[in-house]
């Protein structure tokens, strides 16, 4: 209880996860339009508790945010970044056709996992952090299409997109080291953990489930 008490930014990221997920498992249809909410919730915290007061930490997650999701709308019309897809609705409003939540998502991920490796190389730190960025894209993309987040063209995930993701993600991660991980974020870190563990929990329930 003490823990909850202490840390209660991310019990409440957690439990709106867990709602999710069950909520997912019983009646998808009803909890995707909950799925803006949560990924909203989820930053609003993660920036409160990031004791942050310099201007260019707020502008550096601004301009990760606005690529993040420009790289997306070049995705979407291209297919020339990731391959062939397009999104559904469960991600809310799109613009360009892609959801414009799908910036903050760039830039959570960024800033999460921009605070695990912490070593005096930054180009060590900018690998590190791009591969958590690919292993959780990676359980994402299992159960995107049913849940109606995105849906490949083909029906099948290439290797393209995780080819992309990792080099995206190394260089924003190399260029924003510094400005991102300075000082220390339980929640957000948690957050990153807790999206792994939901999306892993999901596919394995979900691929099993009969």
């Amino acid at each position: 209880m003490t823990f909850l008490k202490k840390h209660i930014t991310l019990t409440i990221i957690a439990v709106f996860h867990v709602v999710g997920f069950i909520g997912f498992l019983i009646n998808p249809h009803f909890f995707n339009a909950l799925t803006p909410v949560n990924l909203l919730l989820s930053a609003f915290l993660i920036v409160l508790m990031s004791n942050q007061t310099k201007s260019k930490f707020y502008a550096t997650l601004l301009v990760i945010g606005v690529a993040g999701y420009f790289i997306e709308v070049i995705g979407v019309k291209t297919g020339f970044i990731f391959g062939r897809y397009y999104y559904g609705s469960a991600l809310g409003y799109k613009f360009l056709s892609v959801p414009l939540l799908i910036g903050l998502n760039w830039m959570l991920l960024s800033y999460s996992t921009s605070l695990f490796f912490r070593s005096a190389n930054i180009v060590i730190n900018a690998l590190c952090g791009a591969a958590l960025m690919v292993g959780l894209d990676f359980l994402m993309e299992q159960s995107a299409a049913k849940f109606n987040f995105w849906y490949w063209v083909n029906g099948s995930i290439p290797l393209q997109n995780y080819i992309a993701w990792f080099c995206i993600s190394f260089l924003i991660h190399l260029l924003a080291d510094k400005e991102l991980s300075k000082k220390p974020n339980l929640t957000a870190k948690g957050f990153y953990i807790i999206q792994i563990i939901f999306f892993a929990a999901l596919y394995f329930f979900t691929r099993y489930k009969k």
